[in-house]
């Protein structure tokens, strides 16, 4: 037997229990026998880690699923008071705070607009999160930018004004940090909460925003790089035209980030809105009636698809989805995007579907961040 798999009983009953636990956060409702051939653990096994986690309270049974063979069976439910802890979706102009549960679900608790240095930033978010009493210890932050090795460092976000190497764990006391890139939770949002685009093993996900994101998902697993930095998309150089805040010139994200949108527009008159979202998605609101809206967003579109092209020729996934802000797109303008790529594309490649993302603008970070957050509380707790 090869070393690698010589690892201990214990180790193997909680990477069990914890596929139960997930099984059941994701498809709340599911009876025993369902999580067995989905599992493909044997239903005595199920039985008894489901009886354990019972008893922890970590899991409760409520209704049956009738059977026509008259055996009916129980469902299951994760127990989101089980325990609460803080997530943060930290923006580049906005950022929200939650409290996530055990089920992995989210209320959002508080939002400001994000100051311009990191210490103000961080003393502001410490003073909010010090609100806050009976959360696990844990604090999970997604960022706009790239994350070092330990999830404590903000590596590099250009669109911060630039932050680089912000030891984000000094600023919080009694939690432990972990960050992760926003485009990466949100892809993880998708992933969990859309059953829709579940069975699809390659996907890749655009999140929209100030810049623009990337997560990656091959073979149903989220990669990351050799160096963690794994979908930095926004970065492809494009155009010879447009400074990006990374420091070089012509990054897709440069000429069609929804800020840049809005400039576009607000040279020759205001819009309505208080931030940039706002703003964008009045945009995407006027389009059919508005020239000028129709004019801006057609070229912003027309330098989305450019980018999209890029990805699927590199990737081959089955799914692009759209996300972020990208949800306001008006239909007709996706209905553009999704023929313009897949008339673009390689030839292999013309079964893609592009797809707008299931999950609203303000809710897909702060969801990635939860589920990521009641995932590793499980794996404190089981």
């Amino acid at each position: 037997m090869h070393s690698m798999e010589v690892y201990s009983l214990k180790q193997a009953k909680t990477i069990n229990k914890l596929r139960v636990l997930n099984t059941i956060r994701f498809e709340p409702g599911i009876t025993r026998n369902m999580i067995s051939e989905k599992t493909g653990l044997d239903p005595s096994t199920v039985t008894k880690l489901v009886n354990e986690m019972k008893r922890k309270r970590m899991i409760y049974e409520k209704g049956i699923l009738p059977s026509k063979l008259g055996r009916h069976s129980k469902r299951l439910y994760v127990n989101r008071d089980f325990s609460k802890a803080i997530v943060v979706d930290l923006g580049v102009t906005h950022s929200i705070v939650g409290i996530s549960f055990f089920d992995g679900t989210v209320e959002v608790v508080d939002e400001f607009d994000t100051p311009d240095t990191p210490e103000e930033c961080f003393r502001v978010l410490t003073e909010k999160v010090s609100r806050f009493p009976g959360v696990f210890p844990l604090i999970v932050i997604g960022v706009p930018g790239s994350v070092d090795k330990t999830h404590k460092k903000l590596a590099f976000a250009p669109n911060l004004n630039r932050w680089r190497d912000i030891d984000v764990e000094k600023y919080f006391k009694v939690f432990e940090v972990y960050l992760e890139n926003d485009a990466n939770l949100a892809a993880l949002a998708e992933m969990m909460r859309n059953k829709h685009f579940g069975d699809r093993k390659n996907i890749v996900y655009i999140l929209v925003r100030e810049g623009i994101g990337g997560g990656i998902i091959i073979e149903g697993k989220l990669y990351k790089g050799s160096f963690n930095a794994a979908g930095e998309i926004g970065h492809m150089k494009m155009y010879d035209r447009g400074p990006c805040f990374c420091g070089r010139v012509g990054c897709w994200e440069a000429n069609t980030s929804i800020s840049h949108c809005v400039r576009q527009y607000e040279k020759k008159k205001p819009l309505p809105g208080n931030t940039m979202y706002e703003k964008f998605e009045t945009l995407c609101r006027i389009y059919e009636e508005d020239p000028l809206a129709k004019e801006v967003l057609d070229e912003f579109t027309g330098i989305l698809i450019d980018g999209i092209v890029n990805l699927v020729n590199i990737l081959s996934p089955e799914i692009v989805i759209v996300g972020g802000e990208g949800v306001f797109l008006p239909e007709s303008v996706f209905e553009v995007i999704v023929s313009e790529t897949r008339r673009q594309v390689h030839p292999m490649d013309k079964e893609v579907s592009v797809e707008k993302g299931s999950l609203s603008n303000k809710e897909v970070v702060l969801e990635g961040t939860s589920i990521l957050s009641s995932m590793m509380i499980s794996e404190r707790l089981v």
